[in-house]
């Protein structure tokens, strides 16, 4: 534990004591930094889209099924009555 106290204290000080790099950063290297932080945006907001959308797509889902579950009984239960109400019964034309 004491080692890593001095390790973060010498680490602390020396980016607190370092100057200005000074350095030129061309075009070409700046864009394509500018490039990497919209597609990391870009990647952020898509993962939270993701997030919401894959529980709304799985409940829109089961609404569906349940709904054409309903409507095959309720065609189901129909075409039974209507067999049950026809007369079997049918004169015949002799």
């Amino acid at each position: 534990m004491r080692t890593l106290a001095t390790v973060s204290t010498v680490l602390i000080i020396t980016v607190l004591i370092s100057g200005p790099a000074l350095a030129y950063v061309g075009p070409g290297v700046g864009l394509g930094v500018i490039g990497a932080i919209f597609a990391s945006i870009a990647a952020f907001f898509m993962m939270l889209a993701g997030l919401v959308w894959y529980p709304v797509k799985v409940a829109l889902r089961k609404r569906r099924e349940k709904n054409a579950a309903a409507q095959a009984a309720a065609t189901e239960g129909a075409s039974v009555e209507a067999t049950a109400a026809q007369p079997t019964d049918t004169p015949s034309a002799e």
